[in-house]
């Protein structure tokens, strides 16, 4: 007998331990807890640390239940007439911790919108990943990539350059010049409902990046071998709420909701991730009975064993 739970016993743990590789390192959800676990929330020309303001901003980042009615909790954001400008635009965003240059991650969320971003003619920016310019080099350019809402589309958009300096300090770099910028999805807005991202990328400032996009489970891109940011060493950032340019300070208030993002390491995959999908329980319990299968044939077979006197 202690043959046999010797044996299960080290195959639940080699089961548990093929699972131990993979880490969710910033989970941003706002179902599963307050304002406190971003690096920054921004609004009306405050920039805040924020586990100093764990309920937010009032009136322009809160948390509250789902307008659609799932009972969840999620991100209100409203960048309101008159709102003064925040790190050199109009905003009310969450900053998540982050992300190392070169590293592999999964960026997971989803955003919900109401039928007043239908009349949307200049751009909105509903969520996008920054990094941080080098020193010298302007910070007067679009992020790495941007979730941009315009004309009853949504697009996302991808900057990037091999240069350390894109361009220098004080000057506005031009895109096709000092770098490219290139649209790599985009879709027809759905207003009224929540619609889910996944985004799987191994950021990179040469052509050893790779980048794949989902939209309610479906992949809309993929890319291999290519450059995806900035040539900047001190990292990037995911970001999502509301920001509208500098020059659209006379755009009327904007209101749009987001879960909050949930980012894992290279370990994770889809299916581990996405909100879109639930994980299936299947591949677990497909793995326990077969354990346990793999337990009674032990013990037949050293049963059998006992038996002859072997």
């Amino acid at each position: 007998m202690k043959k046999i739970k010797v044996v299960v016993a080290n195959l639940v743990l080699v089961f548990f331990c093929g699972h131990v590789s993979a880490d969710v390192v910033f989970d941003g959800r706002f179902n599963e807890g307050n304002f406190s676990r971003y690096a920054a929330v921004e609004a009306n020309g405050k920039a805040i640390n924020a586990a100093l303001t764990p309920f937010g901003i009032p009136g322009h980042l809160e948390r509250m239940v789902d307008p659609e009615g799932s009972g969840k909790v999620v991100m209100r954001a409203t960048r309101w007439f008159g709102d003064v400008s925040t790190s050199g635009g109009f905003r009310s965003e969450v900053s998540a911790p982050k992300d190392p240059m070169g590293s592999e991650r999964w960026y997971s969320w989803s955003y919900f919108l109401p039928d007043s971003l239908r009349s949307v003619k200049n751009e909105i920016v509903i969520a996008q990943i920054q990094s941080l310019v080098d020193a010298g080099e302007s910070n007067l350019r679009y992020p790495t990539l941007s979730l941009i809402v315009q004309d009853d589309r949504i697009k996302l958009s991808n900057s990037f350059d091999y240069d350390r300096i894109t361009s220098p300090l004080g000057t506005s770099p031009k895109p096709g010049i000092d770098f490219e910028r290139r649209e790599l999805a985009s879709w027809t807005l759905d207003t009224e409902k929540w619609t889910s991202l996944d985004l799987h990328v191994k950021w990179a400032a040469d052509n050893t990046g790779f980048l794949e996009f989902w939209k309610d489970g479906v992949l809309l891109f993929q890319e291999a071998n290519h450059i995806n940011t900035f040539n900047d060493e001190l990292g990037l950032w995911f970001k999502t709420g509301t920001y509208v340019f500098p020059t659209q300070s006379t755009w009327p208030s904007v209101t749009t909701y987001s879960s909050g993002v949930k980012i894992g390491d290279g370990g994770e995959s889809f299916q581990s991730m996405s909100m879109s999908v639930v994980p299936e329980p299947s591949i677990y319990l497909m793995m326990m009975v077969g354990l346990f299968g793999v337990g009674l044939r032990v013990y037949g077979r050293v049963g059998r064993q006992d038996r002859l006197g072997i």
